[in-house]
Order: C-alpha cells, then sequence, then structure tokens
C-alpha cells in the first residue's frame, strides 16, 4: 500500500512543480534624454535613476517586458537597450556637464542587451527580455539604458509608456 501512495504523492509533486502562471507587473513611465556627443559613441547611456516599483511575489523564471517608445523627434534608427543591475554612478563617465543627466557607460559584464527598438518616425514598439531584466523585476528595480549609437546631436527625449512585465513564475 505504501508504494501506490508515494508514488501518486510523487507524480503530484512533479505535476505541481512542472505548472507555472503569468502575472503582469505595470512599469512606471520612464523618461531619458539622450544625444550623440563624441565621447558617447559606442557606449550605453543609462539614467540617473534607477526604474524602482513594487516587485512581484514570488521569484520568476521569466519576465517579457512589452511597451511603446516615443521619440521626441522623428527617428530613422534603431537603437540598442541593456539592462543593468549595479549603480552605473560607481564606474561610468557623468554626463551632467553637458545636459544630460545620464552615465556613458562601456559595454561590459555588468550590462545584458535585452532588446531593440526599430524607429520609423516618432513611435517603436519595444519587446525586451532577459536573465538581467527578470533579476531586475524579481528585485524591484534595474536601470534600463540604450546604446548610443545612431542617435541624432540634437537632445532626444525618450518616453517609455505602457510599460508591462509579463512575469512567469512557477510552482
Amino acid at each position: 500500500m505504501k508504494r501506490p501512495l508515494l508514488w501518486l504523492l510523487g507524480s503530484l509533486f512533479l505535476t505541481l512543480a512542472a505548472c507555472s502562471f503569468t502575472v503582469t507587473v505595470d512599469i512606471p513611465e520612464q523618461r531619458f534624454q539622450a544625444q550623440a556627443l563624441p565621447n558617447t559613441q559606442g557606449r550605453i547611456l543609462y539614467p540617473k535613476e534607477a526604474t524602482r516599483f513594487n516587485p512581484p511575489p514570488v521569484a520568476p523564471k521569466s519576465v517579457v517586458l512589452t511597451g511603446t517608445l516615443e521619440a521626441s523627434q522623428t527617428l530613422n534608427t534603431t537603437i540598442s537597450f541593456y539592462v543593468r543591475l549595479e549603480d552605473p554612478s560607481k564606474t561610468c563617465q557623468d554626463l551632467s556637464l553637458y545636459g544630460i543627466p545620464a552615465y556613458a557607460c562601456p559595454v561590459g559584464p555588468a550590462d545584458e542587451k535585452v532588446g531593440e527598438a526599430q524607429f520609423q518616425g516618432t513611435q517603436a514598439s519595444l519587446t525586451l527580455q532577459g536573465a538581467k531584466l527578470t533579476q531586475g523585476i524579481a528585485q524591484g528595480q534595474f536601470w534600463l539604458g540604450l546604446e548610443a549609437q545612431g542617435l541624432p546631436s540634437r537632445m532626444v527625449t525618450f518616453t517609455l509608456k505602457n510599460a508591462k512585465a509579463t512575469v512567469t513564475v512557477g510552482l
């Protein structure tokens, strides 16, 4: 009698372990200013402040962040996005002297490319995913930066709107 009960309990445990469900986390609207400067080409521009929010109640297995990115001027370029969990103020160049409230960081192990936005005008759809993004959602903060390649020489304000993180969690 013990064997069927153990088998049943083991099967139930494996079934529950394989189950997962999704939770949606609203990400606050975020504004970011950037422009091409000689010392920022090929670097990632991170805002001074991290994106902060209430983390989900359980640890995520994966995250997909979607939203709309709006630019204050017409662009015809593809912009790469990166996530960093460490404060960029400790290792990156402060751009405040140039009127940009951001840090310029060379691409390194602290940075993970999480997606791209293709602009043909002033709006682009954005879908981001990656291990550091998942970890950032789990801890309730991360820095979302963009690569300075392809930016105009005039200041552009980017606004991330209607951002939602679809978080997959397992039981």
